[in-house]
């Protein structure tokens, strides 16, 4: 496109970007995370292996299964948000298919691994049912735009959980951090840790496609995209963490095992979250925030760039 850049041509383009953002994310998903909790986890490996997994890291694990399994909440409320749009529409579909064996996967993890018996699972998503996920609860997230922010943090402060969980499988598991040289050249993890292996993947896949939406929200929609980061990251908390059952016994497996608090939140998503928008440090998003609402109302998308100091960079000839 090449303008006239009235609000209406810049959603255009902004939908034509969503749009291809969609097309790549989709297909690397049929063709490349294409897996089934049922059919490719090592459950015999997980069995084996079970005893060695300490209370903590299943106290995680069962915290995890209950955020995921509010999935159906996501869903249906992401649907209401993006129903006029067919490209966020069947994004957020694919998505939400996604996600949903997410929770089957913890499921099985915990079950053949012998830290959970059928009838404490069952009992344990019976009780999810008994509540409801609802976007108001997190400030900031009032508009299709915000929730694609949240959900770009959100994915990667869950990637962040699940590669520390991995972690810690392995660790526990008596294996090195990396995967050695027999699951290369068998194409994947042993037991559980292939479990947390083939959801993190997801969740790094998840965060990437948000992320790529609010770049280009960025770029078309500056100030109107600096003010929503600025609302979101202000009222940002994990989705139903505290809906989930046996809540207590999971947070204090968090603070034992260190995995989550306000510093590694600033270090591991919230700081990578903004070096990947292009910027240095919060310093800087907040000198973006400011000068956005200056730039010239009519300006060309593709003649502006945002350094990563904050400033934006108006081409010469259009400045």
């Amino acid at each position: 496109m090449t303008g006239p850049w009235t609000s209406e041509a810049r959603q255009l383009a902004f939908d034509q970007a969503v749009h291809e953002h969609y097309l790549a994310y989709f297909t690397r998903a049929v063709k490349q995370r294409n897996w089934s909790p049922w059919h490719d986890l090592p459950v015999e490996e997980m069995r084996a292996r079970g005893h060695l997994l300490s209370e903590d890291t299943a106290n995680l694990i069962e915290g995890f299964m209950g955020v995921e399994e509010f999935v159906s909440d996501y869903v249906q409320e992401g649907l209401v948000a993006f129903r006029e749009s067919r490209t966020r529409r069947n994004l957020h579909l694919q998505w939400g298919a996604e996600e949903a064996r997410h929770g089957v996967a913890w499921e099985l993890l915990l079950k053949h691994s012998n830290a959970r018996t059928e009838t404490q699972l069952t009992e344990y998503l019976d009780k999810i049912r008994d509540s409801r996920w609802q976007p108001q609860q997190h400030a900031g997230v009032e508009s299709p735009l915000a929730t694609t922010i949240y959900a770009m943090i959100q994915e990667r402060a869950t990637f962040y959980h699940y590669q520390e969980v991995r972690a810690r499988v392995r660790a526990e598991y008596g294996l090195p951090p990396a995967p050695t040289p027999e699951e290369r050249q068998r194409g994947y993890e042993i037991g559980a840790s292939e479990a947390c292996r083939l959801v993190t993947q997801d969740e790094l896949a998840h965060h990437s496609l948000f992320l790529h939406i609010v770049r280009s929200a960025l770029k078309y929609f500056p100030s109107l995209t600096c003010d929503t980061l600025t609302q979101v990251f202000a009222g940002f908390s994990m989705p139903a963490l505290r809906f989930i059952p046996k809540v207590r016994t999971y947070l204090r497996s968090v603070k034992r095992t260190n995995l989550y608090s306000e510093k590694i939140h600033e270090e591991k998503v919230h700081k990578p979250v903004l070096n990947s928008l292009g910027l240095e440090d919060q310093q800087a998003f907040e000198h973006a925030a400011r000068c956005a609402h200056a730039l010239p109302e009519h300006f060309d998308p593709e003649e502006v760039r945002l350094r990563r100091s904050g400033e934006w960079q108006i081409a010469a000839a259009h400045a």
